[in-house]
């Protein structure tokens, strides 16, 4: 896509937070962390999906006095995302979820979440105030650039939306109830799991809804077991847009049967990889989107057929 083709669509952030589980919690031959998702209401963008943490940009995101907090230097990399599509994604996480990536370590008490977390959700400018009155930084060195994802032109609203990963310092079991909720207004659960955790939840329908950036997201988590390799792992790596290009499979009384051709799959449009599958097969119909199973090279991991 062009310059000008991408800055008409909605800029958005999204964040995946891994924190680790308690060593004497970790399954023989399973993830030692769980990755937060929370589900989305009934009403909006994504409704009913469990989705990462994230939002629209909004203008507060790019006030200059956050480069000035964080002694920002722009990165060299050409497809590196702008500041403010980091404070974005800490923001947002804030809001709808309550973890706070942040530095130093924030000692707020549970009420004084509860209500920052009010006031940025009515006036995402106060995340700044938050960081300056209790002398706390984003923690943007944390955030690795894991992917950037594009909504197709099928959708009515479409979305430019950078993905970041994170891994938090401290275990899971260090959360209460109290602290880490859904925000009851954009979201209405929130769930902790690993990688292989969320997609059986999605086979076994306890999740109603993923959509294709979750999903393949979660798939490439899945062969990384330890959250200690989690960054560098996928620190470096070449972040292209995806936009999936839909083909219509096959069409029944189920739905519209479609295959999302995805970068590197061999009929993709631009990034070819000759010989390499890479998609996602989906269903459509009234009820709305069922994903059936992601194709990367020779794995394939199903969802719900």
């Amino acid at each position: 896509m062009t310059t000008e083709q991408l800055e008409q669509l909605r800029d958005s952030s999204s964040l995946i937070i891994a924190a680790p589980i308690s060593k004497s919690k970790v399954q023989p031959g399973k993830a030692n962390y769980k990755i937060l998702l929370l589900q989305r209401s009934r009403i909006g963008t994504s409704a009913s999906a469990h989705v990462f943490p994230g939002g629209n940009v909004d203008k507060a995101d790019h006030d200059p006095r956050w480069a000035t907090l964080l002694n920002y230097q722009p990165k060299d990399h050409p497809k590196a995302p702008p500041l403010h599509n980091a404070i974005c994604a800490v923001r947002e996480a804030f809001e709808e979820s309550g973890v706070l990536v942040c530095e130093p370590p924030t000692e707020l008490s549970n009420d004084e979440i509860r209500l920052w977390r009010d006031k940025v959700h009515d006036n995402a400018q106060e995340f700044y105030n938050l960081c300056t009155s209790h002398h706390l930084k984003p923690s943007i060195d944390r955030l690795c650039h894991f992917s950037s994802w594009i909504t197709p032109p099928v959708e009515a609203k479409r979305f430019h939306t950078q993905f970041y990963l994170t891994v938090l310092p401290w275990s899971r079991e260090s959360f209460s109830d109290s602290r880490v909720f859904a925000d009851g207004k954009e979201t209405t659960r929130l769930d902790w799991f690993t990688p292989e955790e969320a997609i059986e939840a999605y086979r076994q329908n306890t999740i109603q809804t993923f959509l294709p950036p979750q999903f393949v997201s979660l798939a490439h988590l899945l062969p990384v077991l330890k959250h200690e390799d989690l960054v560098q792992h996928f620190s470096g790596r070449e972040v292209v847009h995806t936009m999936p290009e839909f083909v219509l499979e096959s069409q029944d009384e189920n739905g519209i049967h479609l295959s999302g051709i995805l970068p590197g799959d061999e009929e993709h449009s631009l990034h070819v990889n000759q010989g390499h599958k890479h998609r996602i097969h989906i269903t459509r119909n009234k009820k709305g989107m069922r994903l059936r199973s992601y194709v990367q090279g020779p794995i394939e991991i199903k969802a719900r057929l």
